[in-house]
């Protein structure tokens, strides 16, 4: 939508525009919040990325701790843990690069290490559920951050190939079921 704003109109018409404008833009963002990303989007961009990862090995991986990739995308992103070596791999938010997965926790205290690991080693990957903050991409700024506002979060995970990597993405869901999400995967 163009709005022009003709200055030399009464300063009442110039308002009544500037608040059309105003309106169509909320309507865009309350759009693009109603197209949240979808289990079979997450399940789609870790099996991409894993494609990637087998090919490109290690040299591969600097590219999933940018923001301003495809691998970032809605409210998701895609990282690369190396759970023989006990460490994340690769992450868009430069706080959980490098941690060792053994000390990772969500919010309520429940270790993610070792489930989310299991879940990447069976056939066809698996999901797995905790409470995780949310990520926010400021402008301007190539890294992504948490909000500190933690929400259930689901996360497909998958071992790559011929390499000692797993990745995984994830979605903020309160509705879908482990069993449901798994049997996405099934398919």
């Amino acid at each position: 939508m163009i709005v022009a704003i003709n200055d030399r109109k009464p300063a009442m018409y110039r308002t009544i525009a500037i608040a059309a404008l105003a309106t169509a833009l909320a309507g865009t963002t309350a759009a693009l919040a109603a197209d949240p990303v979808t289990p079979q989007e997450i399940i789609t961009k870790v099996k991409q990325a894993a494609a990637y990862i087998a090919t490109e090995g290690e040299a591969g991986l600097s590219l999933f701790d940018e923001a301003d990739t495809d691998f970032v995308w809605k409210d998701s992103y895609v990282y690369v843990w190396d759970c023989a070596a006990d460490k994340v791999a690769a992450h868009p938010v430069p706080t959980s690069r490098d941690l060792a997965i053994s000390s990772l926790k969500d919010v309520t205290g429940k270790a993610l290490g070792a489930p989310m690991c299991a879940a990447a080693e069976r056939s066809g990957g698996g999901w797995v559920e905790y409470m995780w903050p949310k990520p926010i991409h400021k402008d301007g700024v190539d890294h992504l951050e948490y909000t500190g506002e933690p929400a259930r979060k689901v996360t497909y995970m998958i071992t790559v190939d011929g390499q000692p990597y797993q990745v995984g993405a994830g979605m903020y869901d309160d509705t879908l079921t482990i069993e449901q999400l798994d049997k996405l995967v099934a398919k």
